[in-house]
């Protein structure tokens, strides 16, 4: 991948309105490093596709998956020739406002490469989004809600296997049993249900059931992230969205996303998306005034 410092705000406006937009995506040689407010999931047709995803190298084979969630700056190159992809762009408000789903998008969050190691039922989800391609170019009637549907049926199915994560935080791989991961998860999830507050390492060890000492050990090993790093992950995804509302000021989102000073809070956020608040909400807003 080149050393590419630079990185550029990408806005597409999805055809018809629609929530999403899925196409064949022919990929250039590289394409440097840019961020979205949509989450986008390729789908690999060809060996020699090589995303980079905050720093992080994924080297795609055929059929694999490759989740890239609002916010995250990535860039992708290829070996010696022009490859090709199924893309699937969503917009984000298609998982944070359906109730079903609002409690664990931030476990849809850590989900990043699928093949048919870490997830046996991959086939099913290429499935649906081969068959969301073949829905867009039918032109019938209703194109768009029968996507919706197969998108639905998507996610469920990511859903239900929420409870076995992919890469560090299966039991399997960690080690602990079942009733350990539902420990782990439940804290998880109270931590990003009251990650604008001030939470602390102590509460959510006594969410869990675990001594301060043991949990802390146990959350890295399931989520990757020290506690630190998960707590300010989950409100800058929460700052983002309040970006958006042009109401708010800088100060007002800093301390509703759950920021003590507004100091941290740029650069904490300038650090994650070589964007300041400021800019960000300005590229956003410019974005739809086109």
């Amino acid at each position: 991948m080149k050393n590419d410092s630079t990185s550029f705000f990408e806005n597409n406006h999805f055809a018809n309105s629609y929530v999403y937009d899925i196409s064949i995506s022919h990929v250039p040689a590289y394409f440097g490093l840019h961020w979205h407010h949509y989450i986008e999931i390729v789908l690999a047709q060809d060996d020699g596709i090589i995303y980079e995803v905050n720093g992080e190298a994924f080297p795609l084979k055929p059929g694999d998956l490759l989740f890239i969630w609002p916010g995250e700056l990535h860039a992708v190159s290829t070996t010696n020739r022009e490859h090709r992809l199924i893309m699937l762009q969503l917009d984000a408000d298609f998982l944070e406002k359906r109730v079903d789903f609002q409690s664990v998008a931030y476990l849809f969050y850590q989900m990043r490469l699928l093949n048919q190691n870490n997830f046996p039922e991959i086939e099913k989800l290429r499935g649906f989004l081969t068959e969301l391609r073949r829905l867009s170019l039918s032109g019938i009637s209703f194109s768009e809600l029968r996507g919706c549907v197969l998108l639905y049926q998507f996610f469920i199915l990511l859903g239900e296997n929420l409870s076995v994560p992919t890469e560090t935080a299966t039991p399997q791989k960690t080690g602990h049993s079942a009733q350990v991961h539902r420990q782990m998860i439940a804290a998880c999830t109270w931590i990003s249900s009251h990650c604008t507050e001030p939470v602390s390492l102590e509460e959510a060890s006594k969410v869990a059931g675990f001594s301060r000492c043991h949990f802390s050990k146990l959350f890295r090993a399931y989520t990757g992230l020290s506690f630190t790093d998960f707590v300010t992950r989950e409100r800058l995804h929460i700052a983002e969205n309040l970006l958006k509302k042009p109401d708010l000021t800088i100060t007002e989102v800093s301390l509703e996303s759950g920021f003590n000073s507004i100091s941290t809070f740029n650069r904490v956020f300038l650090k994650s998306k070589n964007v300041s608040p400021t800019d960000f909400r300005q590229m956003y807003l410019q974005s739809y005034q086109k």
